[in-house]
This record gives structure tokens, C-alpha cells and sequence, in this order.
């Protein structure tokens, strides 16, 4: 039986690690195949191919994907759906977000370059 101190002591030599106080796992499903990506802002990184932008937009909402205003564009309406989810936390707060568009045009609209990986 190892002694509590020389158990602490050892604890204390390995390095904490604290989980970002930001940060989303993103998916998308189009066609039966899924995608998902970590997002990790302040700082900014994580596997999103465009995380400064994606966190910038984020940060205009208080990280509410779903407060973001519609963007302005033209879009087909083509049916190809697209689902999409986030899940996670804003600045330590839980934040999470689901929904379906009919294509991802308008999924971009919507939702900017969060689910645009």
C-alpha cells in the first residue's frame, strides 16, 4: 500500500490539463455519410478548416448557432437535405443546436461557416 503523500506527490508532477471553456463538436449528415469536427475558440482551433472565422462568427451570437442571422445569397431549391448538430460550451456555458436543411446552400445561409467543413 503506497502512502497518500508520495501519491499526491506524483499527482502533482503530472501536468492538469483544463478543457477549453469554448468549444463544439460539430456534425453534419448529407447523403447517409456523416462529418464531424471539434471546434475550440479562445484561442482558436480544434479540426474546423476555418476555426478564426467560425469563432468570430460565434462570438456575434454569444455562441447560439442558432441566433445567427440569415445570411443574404441566392439559393436553389434543390432538395438535397442536410442535418446538422453542435454541441458543447460558450465560454463555459452549454450550448447546443440541431436542424435540417433542404440543402446545403441554405444550411450556409443560416448558419454561416459553422457546419461549412
Amino acid at each position: 500500500m503506497a502512502p497518500l503523500p508520495v501519491l499526491a506527490a506524483i499527482a502533482a508532477l503530472i501536468p492538469s490539463f483544463a478543457a477549453p471553456e469554448s468549444s463544439f463538436v460539430l456534425s453534419t449528415t448529407r447523403d447517409g455519410a456523416l462529418q464531424v469536427v471539434n471546434l475550440i475558440c479562445e484561442p482558436n482551433g480544434g479540426l474546423h478548416p476555418r476555426a478564426d472565422e467560425t469563432c468570430a462568427a460565434l462570438s456575434e451570437v454569444d455562441g447560439q448557432v442558432g441566433g445567427m442571422n440569415p445570411g443574404q445569397g441566392a439559393c436553389t431549391m434543390e432538395y438535397a437535405p442536410v442535418r446538422v448538430k453542435a454541441t458543447g460550451k460558450w465560454r463555459g456555458e452549454k450550448r447546443s443546436f440541431q436542424a435540417e436543411f433542404s440543402n446545403a446552400c441554405l444550411m450556409r445561409a443560416h448558419t454561416g461557416p459553422v457546419f461549412d467543413f
